[in-house]
């Protein structure tokens, strides 16, 4: 008989705070046909806490806010490029989670929603994790669905188009609706070796319907006058399939080998393959740094040309879904970086804020982490952040 139960629940309250600055920039701007700059910059702050209410039950919170600048989108619509300019995105996102120790199960429910100036999603997910095995194995199964909507003016639902777009005026039809809806199914199942080795296999399932192109995205025809260009057309649906497998090995006791391999594929034509190897090293018993790599390659969509290279929709061999995104082209790129741990034993802080009987805030430890970014279509990036840990008990 199996006697393995699953841990109950800490009594303490654990809580992160992360801030982060990302700066990037290019020259393939899909809000100007491909061409133009990328040049975008994000201040994020994000709130984590997860409350046990008792040793089966609890509750979690993840939320914050981003102020980006996008030099690009002063491209959209004349009457919205000052809030496209410089905006904010809030979003948060809800749970709660419910243990039976006994069969060893987890089962979990969230909600969410996100806002910022021209985009609005509302999010549902339910989840379930069995563990056996003395929990050295563990699978996880995730559903998630999302109700997206493109904003227009003000909220509106008249869709913001690229500032120069004459629309109907050469043939091209307006957008016909503003949602866009997805739905995620992931499984993920961990595996203990033994003590130095573990390894995690996962495939996800990924279905989106409705408005998938970008509706401010342009795109300009060989032969044609740029004003006669259109906004970027995609089909209204698309099957995503990523499949992973993650190996953790200690080959002593201080190091880490941390690899990930993920393959992806989709209706769009897009085959990707992408590795990541990170060493965390334990340098004594407070400090730990982490350097890490990720190359990523992947092959480009079908319905993807740079500018002026598209048939126009009234010629001869033409097509009817076009973009110049250079997201969807092929690629390849190279991330780099370390992360910074400081944690010692006891915390780096300890404090009564209220009166003793409350119990007490523990300061656990700070993580500094940073990465540089490059890719073969001249995007580079470069990313700062650090994140703050805390219970309370």
């Amino acid at each position: 008989m199996n006697s393995f139960k699953t841990k109950p629940n800490s009594s303490e309250i654990e809580a992160n705070f992360l801030s982060s600055y990302y700066n990037q920039d290019g020259n393939n701007s899909p809000v100007t046909g491909g061409v133009g700059t990328e040049a975008l910059t994000d201040f994020a702050n994000v709130f984590i806490v997860n409350v046990p209410i008792d040793s089966i039950n609890s509750i979690g919170f993840y939320g914050g806010a981003d102020a980006y600048t996008s030099a690009s989108t002063d491209n959209i619509d004349s009457n919205v490029s000052s809030a496209s300019v410089n905006d904010v995105r809030i979003y948060g996102t809800l749970s709660y989670n419910r243990k039976n120790l006994k069969r060893g199960e987890t089962y979990g429910v969230r909600g969410g929603y996100s806002k910022e100036f021209d985009y609005e999603s509302l999010s549902a997910g339910v989840s379930i994790t069995k563990e056996w095995n003395e929990g050295n194995t563990e699978l996880n199964l995730t559903g998630q669905a999302f109700f997206d909507k493109w904003l227009g003016k003000d909220g509106s639902n008249s869709l913001i188009y690229p500032e120069f777009w004459l629309g109907e005026a050469f043939g091209y039809k307006n957008l016909s609706t503003p949602n866009r809806n997805s739905f995620n199914a992931q499984l993920f199942l961990s595996q203990v070796i033994n003590p130095r080795l573990q390894i995690g296999l996962s495939a996800e399932f990924i279905y989106m319907t409705g408005l998938l192109s970008t509706p401010f995205h342009s795109v300009y025809f060989v032969g044609k006058e740029d004003f006669k260009m259109d906004i970027e057309r995609l089909p209204a649906s698309r099957l995503k399939l990523p499949f992973g497998v993650r190996l953790n090995y200690y080959p002593i006791d201080f190091l880490v080998l941390r690899t990930y391999y993920r393959y992806y594929t989709d209706d769009f034509g897009i085959n990707a393959h992408s590795l990541e190897v990170e060493t965390p090293l334990k340098l004594n018993s407070s400090f730990t740094i982490a350097p890490f790599y990720r190359f990523h390659t992947q092959s480009g969509s079908k319905y993807f040309a740079p500018k002026n290279v598209h048939v126009a929709p009234s010629e001869p061999n033409s097509t009817i879904y076009y973009t110049s995104d250079y997201d969807l082209s092929a690629l390849n790129a190279h991330k780099f970086g370390f992360g910074l741990k400081y944690y010692p034993a006891y915390g780096l802080l300890r404090s009564r804020p209220f009166l003793d009987r409350y119990g007490v805030v523990v300061f656990k430890y700070i993580e500094l982490r940073t990465a540089m970014y490059k890719r073969s279509t001249d995007l580079s990036a470069f990313n700062v952040s650090i994140n703050l840990a805390f219970t309370y008990k």
